[in-house]
This record gives C-alpha cells, structure tokens and sequence, in this order.
C-alpha cells in the first residue's frame, strides 16, 4: 500500500477532524461501546470485507490483516497504518474514507464501502490503543510457511478427482490437500483461511478448485484456486458460519453453495459477485447441485427438503421432495445429479437414498411424493455423502452411526416413466400418517422396482465423504479418522487404503497448541461466595475434625473437597474449612483457600488443618500420576457438560436444541449426545486432528461467538479432559457405568449465625464399588431460597432463620439433606409440652431442636369451629357450640369426643367424598351426568364404609366390566391411555410426577424414560368396547374432529398390547420402577393381568410411596401445610420437614389396616392439631413446624355452604335439587348462575393434581365475590334465620349476639355489641341530619345556579361575534377547496369509467378465453358468518350483506378476530381468505391501516359441534398459498402455530389497495353429515412495529381434492359454464364484477375516484371556534354534591322503613364478608 503524504480537509469527506466527529456521534447517538474490542467490534467487519484479498494465501499489495501485528504493520510500502491513540495519523482509514474528488473510498476494492458506523469503531478501536485482544485459541496460525500439523488425520468431510483422473483433492484442516489420483503421493497443499473444509470440487475443466469452508461460528469462506499455479485467486467471506455443498455450474461460470443462515447463493466465479440468491428453506442448506443446462439450481438442507430454484429469476419454483412433514425423515445432507438426465441423489438423516426428477410431471397435490423415481435400501445411521457414477448406472452412498461407517454401491438403471395410469394414482395418493409409504401399492411397485443393493461394506470409522473416479472403476471413501478407503466399484472390495497426510511428533505439536491462562478456571461462569467468616462472638473451638481422614489421589485429575467441622464450647458445631491454616509434610499436593486439594507429586504426606492451638490431622497418598489420562464420556466429560450448563433446559438440552445444536436434557440420552458431537455435520464440533481447534472448545472459551458466553478457561482442568477426549477419538464406553448413588456431607447441617456458611461435600458411588468425589462437578441447590443460597462450588450461605432442603444431583443420581438455619434465639428457654400422642412428641423434638415456643391451645370455640369445617365442610351450629362449650368435661376429653362424633357423620362422608370426586375427575364431560352421578355415590359409598385405602386403590385399578354396574371402571373411561393412567395413577396414589420422565429422564429425580414406559406397560392390554346392554346407541361428546364416545362402556383385560419407548423406539416390557412386594389381594392359581400386578405392587405395605403419600396428603388437608409440599410432589429434592412424623404417620397408617378414618382421628386429637393461630416472639416465622395453626381460606363448595348454613337459606343451585350442598355436586359443571364455585378456584376435574383446586384466591377477591348475588341471595331470603331472628328477638343485644353465634360461631366482645349497637342507634338521627343536609343544599342552589348562568350567556355571545369576524376569509377557502376537488372528481371519473367502458369488456373476455379447466375442479363457496368479533376494544367487525367482513376503528392496533360460520353438512378440504378493497377503509383496503396493508401472523381454523358452548375442535392446517406475497413474509408464516412470535406472517407489502387471496389446506378433510355446527375462523394480525391488521375479508370454503388451485367461485363457475349467449345481464353483471375484483389497474382508478370524492377536511380554525360555541351552550351541570345527597336521602327512606330487618341483614353481610368467616379459624 502506498501511503499519501498528508490528510486534506474537504466538507464532504471524513478528513482528521470528520474521523474524530463521526466517532463522537456514533458513540452518543448509535451505541458505540464504550470500550472497543477488535476480537468482538473489529475484526467482523475486516473479516467481511477486507480478508478476502488480505490474508496469507492472496495477500494483495503484500498486506495482511488477519493478524492484528501484520495489520499494523503494513504492506509493502513498509511503514505502519495504524497509529495507536492517533486514528488521524493511521492510513488505514484514509483508505477506508472518502477522499475529496473520489465517488467512494479507495478501499475495500470490490466490495461495499464501510459503513459510517463502520468506519467510528475501527477509528475508536485505534483511539484506544489498537489492542489486540484475540484469544490465543482464536489467532489464525498457519500458511503456506507454516502449515497445519496433525496429532491425527483430519476428518476428511470431502474428496473428488480432477476430471483428468491425476488429482483427487482431499479435505484438511486449514488446507485442501491434492493427492495423486491413485493415492501415491502428495502433490500440493492448498492453505487458506478456513480451517474446517466442507467441500472441495474441480471445475468442469479442471484447471480451477473451489473451496466451500470456514471459521465455525464466525465466518463462511469460499476459495476458489488456480490448480496449476496452486494460488488462491478468490476468496469471498461469506455468512457468519462455515458454507456448505459448493458445486460449478456446468459452464464454469458461476459456483453455488449453501448456508446456515437457510440460504443456497451461486457467485460469479471470476468476480464474486453474487449471481443468486434463495433463501426459501427453513434451515441450514448443506449441498447443492445444478441442472444439465445450468438453468436449475436445487438445494438441500436440514428442513428435509430438496428445492427447485430458476437461475435466471432467483425465483422458488418447486419442493422436489414431498411436501408432506414425515415424508423424509432429518434433513438431507447430500445431492448429487445424475450425470445424463435431470435426476436427482439426496441421502440424508433417514438412511435412505432416493432419486427425484427434477421436473414435476404431475399436479402438486398435499400428501404426493410424485417426483420420487427410486428409493433404494436404507443404510446404517446417517447418509453423509452420495455420488453417481460417471455413466450414471451405479450410484455409492456412505454413513455413519454409533461410531462406525458405511459404503454402499446401488444399481441406479432404471425407467422414470410415469404413466397416465401412474400419474392418477401420483394424484389422488395420500401418505399414512407416519409418512413411512405410499398407502398404495401400484406407487410403491413404481418407486421400489430395481432399486437394489450391489455391494455394501462396514468400516469400524464414520464414513462421511465418496467420490467416484472418471474413469468410474474406482470408489474413495474419506473416514473420520482420515483415512481414504479406495474400493473397486465393480465388486464392492476394498483394494487399499491411505492416510492423507503425515502425523507429526508430540514435541512439534505442543509448539501449536495455544497459550493457558496463568490460573484456568473451569467453571467460569460458576458463582462464587466471597466469605470474609469468623468465630462466633463469645465462642471458642474445643477440636476441629477433617473429612476424608484418608485422602487418596490417584490421577492428575483427582481432587478431594475437604471439610474441617469445629466443636464449639457451646456444644454446637461450626464448619471451619475456609478458617483454617492448612500444611503437608510433604509437598505432594495443595490445598487451596475453599479446602480444594490436587495431587502435585507422587508420594505420602501428612496433611494438618490448624485453627489457633486446636489441630486435626488427615494422610494423604498420591499415586499413579504418570499413567494415561483417558477420559471416559459416562464419568468425566458429560457431568462437565452438564455442570457447565450445555445441556441445560435454556442451552442446548431445550426441546429444539439451541442455535442448530441439540444436545438431551440433562445428558440422559448420552449416546446422542456423543452422536451431537463427534458425528453431526461430519463431526463438525469435533477435530481430532486438531483438538484445540474443536469448535466444542473454542465455543466453551469464548474465541468462538457463544450465547452462553466463555464457560471455561483454556488449560482448565474442565477444558483438558474435554480436549483429551477429543483427542482419544471422542468415543463412548457402553460398558461404562454412571454413579449408582450420591452421598452428601455433613448430613443436615444446622448453622447457628444467619450469614453463615457451609460447604458441602458430594461423594459418587459405583456398582463395582468405586467411589470418587465429584463435588466440582454436581449441581447443589436449595429448596428455600429464602433461607439459603448455595453458589456453584457447593458452599451455602444462610440468609435467615429457618429450614432448607438442598438438593444435590449429578449424572442422574440423586441425594437430599436439609440444611437447618438456627438465627438468634437469645431469651430462649425450652419448657416441655404437654404431649397428648406421638405425633405431639415427634413435633415438640423438633421444636425442642430449632428453639421454638409452641403457642396456647386454641379455644373451645376455636376449636368447635375447625374441626367442624376441617371435617364436615359446615360449620358448627349455635346449639352445637353452646352445648360443646357448657360440657364440663376436661378439654381433652370432650374435644375428642366431638372428634368421634363428626368422624363418619353424613356431613363427614360428604365432604370426604367430595375431595375423592376431585381427585377422580367425576366430571359430565367424561362421564356423562349419570355416569359422574354413579362414579360419586360409588366414591360415597367407599367414604361412608370406610374402606382400607389399599383395598379402596385396588378396586379402582383392577376394575372391570360396564362403568354403570361397577362405577370403579370410570376411571379408565377418564383415563384412556397408557401414557395418561401411568402418569396420573403415579402422580395420584404415590405422590410422583412422572410426566416429567417421559421424552427425557427427569431433570430433578430419579426417574428415567424406561421406568415411563415399563410403567405404562401395565395399562397397555385394556380393552374398552360399548356397554351395548346399557348403552346401545348413546353417546358422550363428539364432533366432526373428534369421534363421540359410548355413554357407559365395558373395561376389560387382554392378552395383547403394547407401548413403544419413543426414545428407543422399542416396545418397553411392563417392569416396575422399584420393588415392592405385592400384596396377596389377587390371589388364586392363575396369572394376573397386568392392572392386577401394578395394582398389588402398588398398594403393597412395603411400597415406599404409596401409604406416606396419602398419609402426607391427609397431614396436609388437617394442618393446611404437608409434611413434604406440595402434598403431591414426593421426591429426593422435597424432604419431609419432619421425617421422623412422616414415618411414624405413614407406619400407624399401614399397621392401622389403611384405616382413613383412624389417621384422621390421630391427627385430630394431637394437641399438634388443635393449637392457636396466635403466635410467639419464638414461634411468629414458623411455617413448616405447626407451632401455631394455620388459619387456612375456606374451600368454594364450603364457602358456599357455609353461607346458606349461617343463613339458614335453602341452597339452589342451578341443575341440582333444592336444598343440595355444593360438596355434594356430581358433576364439576354445576354452579351458580355467577360462577361462584368455580370463581372461588373450585377444581375442574379434569386433573388429579392438587394444583388444579385454588384457595388462595386473593382476600379481596373473594370479598368481591361474596359481597356477588350468591351471597345476596342467601341473606335477603325472607324466609331464612336471618329474617326469623330479626321478628324474634326484640333485644337488639340479643339479637346481635345470635347473630354472631352464627356466623363466627362465637359471641362478640362488649366493645363488638357497643359498636354495632351504636350504629344501630344512630340510624334514626343519621336519616333526619341527612334530610336537613339536602333541604340546605337545595337552597344554596338556586342561588348559585342564577350565577352560573349569567357567565354562560356572556361566554355565548363572545364565542358568536369570533364565529361572525372568521366566516368571511372561511368562505373564500372554502370555496377554492371545493373548485379543485370537483376537478379532481371529474378527471378520477373520466378515467375510471373510460376503463370501464373501452377496457374492461375485453379484459373480461381474455379473462374468460384463457381460464385454465383445471380451475373448474376446485369450486369455492362463499361463507356468511353469523358472528364476528374483535378482540380488542379500539376495533369492532361488522358483517356484510355479502357475507363479508369489515372492521373499523384503530388501523395500528394488534388484533384477534374470531368468525363462527354456520355449517350444517358437506365437506371441508380448503379455506380461502380474501382480502377485499373497500371505500370505507383509510386507505381503501384491504388493510386498515392507510397504505392498505395488512400483516397476518396466525390464521386457525377450527369447528365446534351442534349448539354446544364446548371449547372449539382445532383443524390442523398444514399447507397454504397466496397470490401475492412479501419477501420473508410467506403464507405459510400464517399457520406455523408459533404465537409467541410476532415478526412473522403473511403479508402483502406495497400491493395494497388490490385484492388478495390466501388458500389453507386441511391436513384431513372435515366431513359434516348430520351434525349441525360451526366453523370458526381465527385471524390473528399482531406485528411487532407497525401494526396491520386486516379491513376487509371474505371466508370461502371448497371441498376438491385440491385445495390450494385458485380456483373458481362456484356462482362464477355455474355461469360460465353455459355458452355465453344465455347469459342474462345478471349474469353478465357478476362475471363483470369478479373480473373487477381481480383488476388492480380498474381498484386503483376506483380508488383515485373514491379518494377524489371524500369530502374536504373541515377548516380547523372553524373547528375551533365552534367547538367554543358548543361548549359555552352546555346547560349549568347540577353539583354533584347535591345529586348525591339527593340519592342518599331517597336510600335512607327505604331502609327507615324496616330499619331492624337492615340492620339484621347489613351485620351478616359483615360478618360473612370478614377474614374470621372466609378462614376457618
């Protein structure tokens, strides 16, 4: 570069001072970081446009810049172009800025100039020293002087023989190396930018190499080399990752290749220019390939398709594939073209090679996979790479799967022919619902004949690229481990083998390896607590104790977390690891400031922790430091994986993986996940040549672009097992075993001080009795986060007084402790007490351990009242609590006698019932109404018998026969599916979730994906068929999407049946998920069924689960808080808080028989139970230990009760019989006519989880609703207790004491009478000051109205007199404005009707001469809706006499509209939505918005059945087209069901003001018969920026076999089908105005027309001034005061009438509306 011996100033270029100015702006105005860095800022932009022509391989005036000292250095002028802290004096950007009297800068040479922006941080980068902070694992190393050396042979992702047969050029890293053609020897290597190689391939002459490649993550780069000269003559950056598939076009002008940005591009191969572009796939693109002629380009890529894309338009034209999801199966990852005609080899994911023509010969149908030719035998695991041969006869394919490969030879001679028979049944064919054939044989004879399998042959490596030779007798194969298999392609046989290139030795290898940090870290993200920790105040150390007492380090990698525990005088223990000074007597290892210690050297010491004059000792043995380090995947690279996060639910383990890389949840699924990383992409994330360079690493170390950012540090201890791992081949040990268990230390840790710490420890243990410590790499977290926090090392730290569950996990296993906060607790003394069972001395242990005062016993009225609604759902009458609280009885005595008499009362068996129809979902919906009225009185009569619980569960489990003889059946009625009873069933009766385990191994407990499925194998074999002796024609539900179902049905066993792992994809054998041993219940010789097996194991004494959970279920209905919480979620990471209590109640319950009603008793009678809600100083944070009860919010259903029981009105609620309890309901469908149960979070049934019932439901939320018409009506019933007191009892002491009797169920407190009393006195005095308020009020007014109307009428005539002095100059203007709109109407006028007359005849019979027959076959039907509406307040819909639909208000608001059509019978196969262009519209339509213009993000379809309210049926869409679309806005954006994105949709661009049509293929016809119902259509129009929602639209549906041709609208087809002489003028009108529709030049005339005839805006001025007119007219509004006063007074009157009755009434609408009545304390 030459450099320009001074800077001259001109206004309109970036001169010195221009630089410094555009820096400044962009840094205050476009977000210019404020430190620049060249890794992140600088370098992408060089990258994209400046490496091209700057690099080793073609440096361009000798300058470099993708090094940043050589891009300092400068070219071959010799002096610097770039000043540190000087960007005025650095020549770089006096080459990158436009210079006085130059159009554009004078670099970069062929590419677009730099950005302004652009240019500021490349200026600020200088100005702030030019640093070069490129990680050392990132800097770009080799070239033609220093070439790549390998540990290993590359991957060799790709090879191809020069056409001349003499070259064969094969894939390296960094470089593309040309071999002989024979494998004799290496001619030349070819060294560039990119160090990952994805194809190489000779141009049709040979004389040229283009090179599809990259940096992975950064950049895409194709080469393209002078093979003679061996020189790189173009490189061109392209995309932000590796390019793919990189093919010449037969005339060797232009390459293609693909991209990860789902785009296929072709480039001039002379200028780089960009030829094409199509970016219509919906991911990566991995091959490409041209047509014979060049015309065609087609692409395949990761979306499992093959597209067709038109070289001279850039234009889509075709899915070569089938266009039906399933078809294929995984993407494609290679293409080939056959050699003599325009056919087509992809092989991908599914194994299968197949060959497609490219040309469509048959009309493109949804289901069809017409293009199809061949498919040939499928190969083991993936197709990576696949050719013809050069006569086109054979084809070879390779793959890869579980670490080995495979090369296939094929026969591809065949006869493509289709014939008309052939091409009927191409057009009328659907595909099964798996996609895995064609339903029809003749297609499946066509595409599988002579499609044969010649020669194939195992490799012990992934195969992953072939070529075949000109001369085609010679196959290569190129190897994951790098080696070229050369196979003979008439025999199949393997003749020799070779390594592409030399490895080099250790020495030289370590030379490349990158720079380590000082101090790696492995866990860079991992947070750590800062601990500054001391004594606590007032205490010393009595001894200090290490754990492990014996530390042994027998691997360089080998680590011990230690722990120092300190006995403190007080009797406590302490944890003193970060306190203590350690020392070793030897120095064979080093511990550092968290009690880490690694191994050093080999050898024995003695290790001493020393905390003042207090010591403790531990021996260490270190050993075997110089054997081989082979990391294992099972053991040390997957449980690094996932403490580092990959495989967490927010990376990679999400559902879709993240950024194109999935990875399982959790690593459960480890063999996929070695397959992610040594196999996808032809091991992509992996180079064993290169370890360091893998781009797994280089992502982890950040010198790769990562969303997760750097995890961990080169050389860290993470960091090499992973690279080693790599380097030993990135294999997996099947034989490998995972931990079987984890250990925890110290088990529940109490700490005394908040802000204390603790570490813990977390030891693995194996099947083969090998333990290791894993605390670096297990995941501890806490389960009260307000109470501890753990950071990432495993140390908690206490945040305040109380209880926390830390659960720990690693590699699947599973281990829990509780870690136990005692905060300050000065003042406290324990006082022993009185215990009146077991479970009161187990609780009072726990109080006794965690300092805790337990509150009184609560009062005999207290206690009358909860127990009455913890049993009963009621609460206590008067007379019951009179009599209870007069029994002079001993307190203990008499409550459990009232205990005993509730305890199987009616009104017990009722509410128990109640809470059993929950969790069974007795539900109409299910059931039917006398289904779910049989299944609650089965419940009922279970509840009334006291049945044991076990035997109760096994009935239901094991039930059989018809649900209306034995009602138990029900619940597989409910339940229908394997994966629905295994779920709920487990989740139900032994408190585990397993939904979580079903796609993947629970990312929180023990459960895997085999346990799912072998669990679900006992519900395979049931067998349900109609009840036909009960229900022979009867049915449950149903609709035209979902079959009805037999009102009652008959459940029965079989002997077949099974359930597939969808994982495994095999049939899982019933097994259970731990032993148990089964109860005898089943009995007798024969073999059970499977429901009897899973039934006996679960209800066994000894299963674990079964009898804690309910016990722990019933604990927590009684107490309002489980032992483990949620009372329905048991797992290792939710212990109970008192273990010993959920022992104890779980073995009284077995050893009771399963006695419910005697664990009920129990927990009644503990004095636990029966405590006050008040608190203590020593007590008021307790939440977990029942130290003070729980006031707990009342149920709906006994809310409800309650109400009408203190009233003493008749409950009727609707669609039961009078006088019903709400407890008593059958049927979850019946409430009050306001929704009251259900507002007040009753369940709906149709989930067993407790979750599904709401009570804590916010207080002034239920205040609301009890203040609703439920509640009214239950007080003002005239007949009611209310009504009888208030004429009863004169006193009004008296009468305010029943009434609280009633209602709180206790008497009020002289200060409660004296208020009320008080009130009620002052009613009468209240109503007369009232009276004398308003008389004064009126008076005052008549007064102050006369002077208010005086400032009106002189504000009238001011406002007349500016009206009268504007009107003359309004009229001028007025008049002018009216003279040029009456021009503007006749021009618009004349020429739309001129159109109408001289063009449109004859744009109509064009119309009609050139319409297409097959429009004939698919006939449209216009739809009138009878409703449509608008989610949104600023927009309303209006239906048209048309049928259409047109909206009016906002034009830039989001908007949902919901359109129910009625359709009585036919067929639906299709919807057409068309937009329509409409006068009233802002700007004509078809959109709202003013340009016309909409944007459609989601259209559904669905159709609710008969005259039911039931929630709508969705009708799957699964294809669609449009007439017109904008770029990146396709129609299919529209039902991609993806609601959470907005930027998404169909939508019409700058073609507003036209008509528009969208057509929507259903995935299965909907067939209407009998069954009347609706259609309901969904328009969803939410764009992110500038919301479009539609204007004006019409629904037409078709029934043909094609939904997605144009078509015709039936009305028009009629017509034209008769000879156009007997066309009346109706006739003639309607096909006239279908063509107008169709005419955009005809709707913008109209629409200049219409524009032109709006009348004008109104003056504003005028406006104005009239406004102040109207406004000054306005009558003197009357004081609001008075009117409220007025309204008082009128109340006041009506209640003074019956003012005792009132009084009665207002005091318990005020008791009911107080927390005393809603809680049940």
């Amino acid at each position: 570069m030459r450099r320009r011996p001074y800077l001259r100033f001109h206004p309109l270029c970036l001169n010195a001072l221009g630089i410094l100015f555009l820096v400044s702006v962009a840094r205050a105005e476009d977000g210019l970081p404020e430190t620049i860095s060249y890794y992140e800022h600088v370098r992408p932009i060089f990258q994209a446009k400046c490496h091209g022509c700057h690099q080793p391989a073609r440096s361009n005036g000798e300058y470099i810049m993708t090094d940043v000292a050589q891009l300092i250095q400068g070219g071959e002028g010799g002096e610097a172009v770039v000043v540190a802290h000087e960007p005025t004096e650095s020549y770089l950007l006096d080459m990158v800025t436009v210079q006085p009297g130059d159009d554009r800068p004078e670099m970069p040479e062929d590419d677009e100039p730099l950005t302004p922006y652009e240019v500021a941080l490349v200026a600020a980068w200088i100005d702030q020293g030019a640093l070069d902070d490129t990680p050392d694992n990132a800097r770009q190393r080799y070239d033609q002087d220093n070439p790549p050396q390998y540990a290993v042979p590359p991957v060799l992702t790709s090879l191809d023989f020069s056409p001349d047969g003499k070259l064969l050029a094969v894939a390296g890293f960094h470089e593309v190396l040309l071999h002989r053609a024979d494998g004799s020897g290496l001619e030349a290597r070819l060294i560039g930018l990119s160090e990952r190689i994805e194809s190489a391939r000779f141009s049709p002459d040979g004389k040229r190499l283009v090179v599809a490649g990259g940096l992975p993550g950064r950049m895409g780069e194709i080469q393209i080399w002078d093979v003679e000269e061996r020189k790189l003559i173009l490189s061109k950056p392209v995309g932000y990752d590796t390019a793919y598939g990189a093919n010449w076009s037969p005339d060797g002008k232009f390459v293609s290749y693909g991209l990860p940005d789902n785009t296929a591009r072709a480039i001039d191969a002379e200028t780089g220019e960009q030829a094409l572009f199509m970016g219509g796939h919906n991911d990566w693109v991995l091959d490409t390939t041209w047509s014979i002629q060049g015309d065609y380009l087609v692409s395949v890529g990761r979306d499992m398709s093959a597209k067709l894309t038109e070289v001279k338009t850039e234009r889509f034209i075709d899915n070569i594939t089938s266009i039906t999801p399933g078809a294929l199966k995984g993407g494609l990852n290679a293409i080939d073209r056959h050699p003599l005609q325009d056919h087509i080899l992809v092989g991908g994911a599914d194994g299968v090679p197949q060959i497609y023509r490219m040309y469509r010969e048959t009309d493109r149908k949804i289901g069809d996979n017409a293009n199809l030719i061949r498919k040939y035998p499928s190969m083991k695991g993936r197709i990576w790479s696949a050719a013809f041969a050069p006569d086109g006869k054979t084809f070879a394919a390779v793959s890869s799967f579980n670490g080995l490969g495979q090369i296939n030879l094929y026969r591809s001679e065949y006869d493509a022919t289709i014939t008309e028979d052939l091409k009927k049944q191409f057009e009328t064919a659907r595909r099964n619902p798996d996609g895995s054939k064609n339903i029809d044989p003749v297609i499946e004879k066509f595409q599988t004949e002579g499609a044969k399998l010649l020669h194939s042959l195992d490799l012990d490596s992934p195969v992953f690229s072939v070529a075949y030779s000109p001369d085609g007798k010679t196959i290569v194969a190129g190897t994951s481990d790098g080696r070229i298999q050369f196979v003979d392609a008439t025999n199949g046989e393997r003749v020799r083998e070779i390594v592409p290139i030399e490895v080099s030795d250790s020495e030289s290898l370590a030379l490349s390896k990158p720079l380590k940090p000082k101090d790696p870290v492995s866990h860079k993200k991992g947070v750590s607590f800062s601990f500054e920790e001391q004594l606590p105040e007032g205490t010393r150390v009595a001894s200090l104790e290490i754990v492990p007492k014996s530390i042994r380090l027998d691997s360089p990698q080998a680590y011990n977390q230690l722990l120092v525990t300190g006995k403190l005088d007080t009797g406590e223990t302490i944890d003193l690891t970060r306190l203590v000074d350690w020392k070793l007597s030897q120095p064979v290892a080093e511990v550092d400031e968290r009690g880490m210690i690694r191994p050093a050297s080999e050898g024995r010491a003695t290790l001493t922790a020393a905390l003042g004059r207090k010591k403790a000792t531990a021996s260490v043995r270190v050993g075997e430091l110089g054997l081989a380090y082979n990391p294992d995947f099972i053991k040390d690279v997957n449980p690094i994986l996932t403490r580092l996060g990959c495989n967490a639910g927010a990376c990679h383990g999400a559902q879709d993986g993240k950024a194109g890389f999935k990875l399982s949840l959790r690593g459960y699924d480890m063999i996929h996940d070695v397959r992610a990383f040594s196999d996808d992409h032809a091991a992509r994330r992996v180079n064993f040549a290169s370890p360091d360079d893998s781009l797994m690493l280089l992502k982890a170390t950040g010198a790769v672009p990562h969303e997760g950012s750097a995890v961990t540090d080169v050389g860290s201890d993470f960091y090499e097992a992973i690279r080693q791992w790599i380097s030993d081949g990135a294999t997996f040990d099947r034989e490998s075993q995972k931990a079987s268990r984890i250990e925890i230390e110290p088990q529940n840790p109490v700490i005394r001080e908040i802000g204390g710490n603790q570490q813990i420890r977390v030891i693995a243990h194996y099947l083969d009795g090998s333990k290791r410590d894993v605390t670096g790499e297990a995941i501890v977290e806490s389960g009260n986060t307000e109470v501890a926090l753990t950071d990432d090392f495993g140390l908690l730290n206490t945040i305040r007084r109380g209880e926390a569950p830390i659960l720990v996990r690693y590699e699947g296993a599973y281990a829990a402790t509780t870690l136990t906060v005692m905060g300050d607790r000065t003042g406290f003394e324990w006082e022993e007490p009185e215990k009146w069972n077991e479970i009161d001395a187990l609780v009072a242990a726990k109080w006794e351990r965690m300092k805790i005062r337990p509150s009184r016993l609560t009062t005999d009225t207290g206690f009358i009242r909860r127990i009455h609604l913890d049993l009963t759902g009621l609460p206590p009458t008067p007379e019951q609590i009179t009599n209870f609280v007069q029994d002079p009885r001993p307190s203990q005595e008499k409550r459990s006698a009232s205990i005993d008499a509730l305890i199987g009362s009616k009104e017990f068996i009722e509410n128990w019932s109640n809470k059993w129809a929950d969790l069974l979902q007795v539900n109409s919906k299910f059931l039917g109404k006398e289904g779910a009225s049989l299944f609650r009185d089965w419940i009922r009569a279970q509840v009334a018998s006291n049945k044991p619980y076990d035997e109760f569960v096994y009935d239901i489990l094991t039930a059989k026969g018809s649900n209306k003889e034995n009602p138990a059946a029900s619940y597989y009625k409910i339940l229908r599916t394997p994966e629905e009873l295994v779920e709920n069933t487990t989740h139900l009766f032994l408190g585990t979730r397993f939904n979580c385990n079903k796609c993947h191994d629970h990312p929180f407990e023990r459960w895997n994906v085999d346990n799912y499925y072998q669990t679900a194998a006992y519900f395979s074999q049931i067998d349900l068929s109609r009840d036909k002796a009960n229900a022979p024609k009867e049915n449950i539900g149903g609709s035209a999407v979902e079959n009805a179902k037999p009102l009652f049905e008959v459940i029965e066993d079989k002997l077949e049946g099974d359930i597939v792992n969808i994982v495994t994809g095999k049939v899982a054998e019933p097994e259970f998920p731990y032993p148990a041993t089964a109860n005898a219940l089943i009995g007798g010789d024969y073999t059970p069924s499977r429901r009897e097996e899973i039934a006996a194991w679960l209800t066994a004494e000894d299963n674990q689960f079964f009898a804690k959970s309910y016990a722990n279920r019933i604990w927590g209905y009684l107490t309002g808080t489980g032992l483990i919480e949620p009372i329905d979620d048991i797992r290792a990471g939710n212990p109970p808080t008192n273990t010993e209590l959920m022992d104890y109640l779980t073995d009284s319950f077995i050893n009771s028989g399963f006695d419910v009603q005697a664990l009920i008793r129990e927990i009644c009678n503990s004095r636990t139970y029966q405590l006050s809600i008040e608190t203590n100083p020593f007590n008021e944070d307790d939440a977990i230990n029942y130290s003070h009860a729980k006031a707990r919010r009342l149920p709906a259903e006994a809310l409800y009760d309650a109400v009408y029981a203190v009233t003493g009105s008749t409950p009727n609620i609707r669609g039961a019989r009078p006088g019903m309890r709400a407890v008593e309901l059958a049927d979850a469908a019946l409430d009050t006519e306001s929704g009251f149960l259900a507002n007040l979070g009753r369940p709906a049934r149709e989930s067993a989880c407790e979750c599904d019932r709401q009570n804590d439901v916010q207080l002034g939320a239920v205040m609301s609703l009890l203040s609703g018409p439920s509640v009214a009506e239950a007080i003002g019933d005239p007949k009611n207790r209310i009504a009888e007191l208030a004429r009863s009892v004169g006193d009004d002491r008296a009468l305010i004491e029943k009434l609280y009797l009633r209602v709180l169920n206790r008497l009020p407190s002289d200060r409660e009478s004296a208020l009320v009393l008080d009130n009620w006195s002052q009613i009468e005095s209240d109503h007369q000051v009232l009276l004398d308020r308003l008389a004064q009020a009126e008076s005052d007014w008549v007064y102050r109205k006369a002077e208010l109307e005086g400032d009106r009428l002189a504000a009238i005539a001011q406002a007349q007199r500016a009206i009268e002095g504007y009107e003359p100059e309004y009229l001028r203007k007025r008049k002018a404005a009216q003279e040029e709109r009456a021009d503007r109407i006749a021009i618009a006028e004349s020429e739309l009707f001129a159109f109408e007359d001289s063009t449109l005849p004859s744009l109509r019979d064009k119309a009609i001469e050139f319409l297409e027959p097959k429009r004939f076959r698919t006939l449209w039907t216009p739809r009138s809706p009878e409703k449509a509406v608008a989610e949104r307040d600023r927009l309303s819909l209006v239906i048209q006499q048309n049928g259409s639909v047109i909206a009016s208000g906002d034009g830039q608001a989001n908007a949902v509209y919901t359109v129910e059509i009625p359709f009585e019978s036919g067929g639906v196969t299709g919807v057409m939505l068309e937009a329509l262009t409409d006068e009233s519209l802002p700007g004509f339509g078809p959109g709202l918005h003013k340009s016309g213009t909409f944007v459609i993000t989601e259209f559904e379809l669905g159709f609710r059945s008969g005259e039911s309210s039931e929630k709508m049926k969705d009708l799957k869409l699964v294809d669609a087209v449009a007439d017109f679309t904008e770029p990146g806005y396709d129609v299919l954006n529209a039902i991609n069901k993806d609601k959470d994105r907005d930027d998404k949709g169909w939508s019409i661009g700058d073609r507003g003001r036209e008509t528009h049509w969208a057509r929507f293929a259903l995935d299965k016809p909907l067939s209407v018969e009998s069954e009347k119902g609706k259609l309901v259509v969904i328009i969803t129009c939410r764009y992110s920026d500038n919301e479009f929602p539609l204007g004006k639209f019409r629904i037409y549906t078709t029934d043909a076999k094609d939904p997605l041709e144009r078509g015709l609208p039936g009305s028009i087809a009629s017509i034209l089908s008769k000879p156009e002489i007997e066309w009346s003028p109706a006739d003639i009108s309607s096909v006239t105005d279908w063509v107008k529709l169709q005419e955009p030049e005809y709707l913008q005339k109209r629409y200049a027309w219409i524009t032109a005839k709006r009348p004008l805006p109104t003056d504003s001025a005028m406006d104005e001034l009239k406004a102040a007119l109207v406004k000054a007219e306005q009558q003197v509004p009357v004081d609001p005061t008075l009117i409220q006063l007025r309204n008082d007074a009128r109340f006041s009157v009506e209640q003074a009438a019956n003012r005792r009755l009132t009084a009665a009434q207002d005091l318990t609408w005020a008791l009911i509306n107080n927390a005393a009545f809603i809680f049940n304390h």
